[in-house]
């Protein structure tokens, strides 16, 4: 099968949810190391460059590399940016532009919206739930994002895009003229990221589609492929088995989050203690193994620490260490695994030993269900810590449990 669209994404979680539109209409994969020397054979595939919080010049290698490796397989190439802007977006669009320009520059239709997370543009302005982001990231300014970056971008506004694709394909060609690079987009529903796609299909010249997981769905069907859709019950599981959690997100949403699925009868909290080293992560390795042997657990910091960006990576280290010990002595008798958080989604899977996730089915918006071929098919859900409601995390939980319940009625004695 080759490969139809490479999506480059900046973390894990991102690559995971662009993906899910894909899985159910012929197959999508996400790979964890974008210097992976070949890619999958499915229509779809997802590289996580793991640069959200990278260098500059870190994020812009991993960037060239990825879509090198998606030009040289004759793929087209989706860049999926975070859709509050955090990370690197300006500089992995300048380099993803520079490796796509030939004889004729490369331009990017810009459109971050995501209308089913409460992401919408107005104005050229990124809105989070119909406010303004306030001070961070340029209070979602899309051109002054750019400007920094030292790259020209211009704006399409709501009611050019809402005039159709003829419309909005000539105000496209008219900015690139001029000399802009980044056309950044308004739209505010599914129907307005359409018309965005249908535009970016008809201009002439290479034109790359930047945006969240919002733009790349309404684009699914583009790339469905003759394969058996991915979604479905999924593989054969111990019905007895557990479901285990690792929750390494600080945001508000997924404290929420963990408030409502610690307090559920059978789940187990294990939580991993400052400083994080050896000896705590020891500790906690065997209360956990203890904990999935008992029921359903859940593996956090302490949720009494302070809440400290910089010490992410190391908090993200320790909990893939004490998870990925117990994945590789015990995977084949849970019943699922979720991830919360791209880093440590990531840092979780690579202690485990898994590459890449095969993607299935999305369960809500940003809640996607997947498997993990170097841990015996094992179901897994990734989510970004900012994505859904006080009881996303429970809810996804009882579909893995359902599903392993419903797989072994169909296959007794597996």
């Amino acid at each position: 099968m080759r490969t139809k669209l490479v999506i480059v994404a900046d973390d894990l979680t991102g690559a995971a949810d662009t993906a899910a539109a894909y899985g159910p209409l012929g197959g999508a994969s996400v790979v964890l190391d974008a210097s992976a020397c070949s890619l999958p054979a499915t229509t779809v595939v997802a590289v996580d460059t793991d640069s959200r919080h990278a260098s500059s010049a870190r994020a812009a290698a991993a960037v060239t590399q990825a879509v090198e490796r998606a030009a040289s397989a004759g793929a087209a190439t989706y860049k999926k940016v975070d859709s509050t802007l955090r990370g690197n977006v300006a500089v992995e669009v300048d380099a993803a532009l520079g490796v796509l320009s030939g004889p004729e520059p490369a331009t990017a239709l810009f459109a971050p919206a995501f209308p089913d997370t409460g992401r919408t543009v107005v104005d050229g302005l990124l809105l989070l739930d119909g406010r303004p982001m306030g001070p961070h990231r340029h209070a979602g300014d899309l051109r002054e994002l750019f400007a920094d970056q030292g790259v020209r971008a211009e704006r399409i506004t709501l009611d050019v895009v809402r005039a159709g694709v003829e419309a909005l394909t000539s105000s496209y060609r008219a900015l690139r003229t001029s000399g802009a690079r980044v056309i950044c987009c308004d739209a505010q529903t599914d129907a307005d990221l359409t018309t965005l796609w249908q535009a970016a299909e008809s201009l002439d010249g290479p034109v790359l589609p930047v945006g969240s997981a919002g733009l790349a769905r309404v684009a699914a069907s583009r790339f469905a492929g003759p394969a058996a859709p991915a979604d479905g019950p999924g593989p054969v599981r111990d019905a007895g088995g557990s479901v285990l959690t690792v929750l390494g997100s600080y945001s508000a949403v997924a404290r929420a989050q963990y408030g409502v699925l610690a307090a559920v009868p059978g789940v187990h909290t294990v939580a991993v203690a400052e400083p994080f080293g050896p000896a705590e992560q020891g500790r906690a390795t065997e209360r956990l193994d203890a904990a999935v042997r008992a029921g359903d657990a859940l593996l956090v910091p302490d949720p009494a620490s302070a809440v400290r960006r910089e010490h992410s990576t190391e908090v993200a280290a320790a909990l893939s260490r004490v998870a990925g010990s117990v994945l590789r002595d015990r995977h084949r008798r849970l019943a699922g695994l979720m991830l919360t958080g791209g880093e440590t989604a990531r840092s979780v899977l690579l202690a485990a030993g898994a590459g890449t996730l095969e993607v299935r089915s999305e369960l809500e918006p940003g809640v996607v269900r997947a498997s993990v071929p170097a841990l015996a098919d094992l179901p897994v859900v990734t989510k970004a810590g900012a994505f859904g409601d006080p009881g996303t995390l429970d809810r996804a939980r009882r579909v893995l449990r359902e599903q392993a319940q419903a797989g072994s009625a169909v296959h007794p004695g597996r």
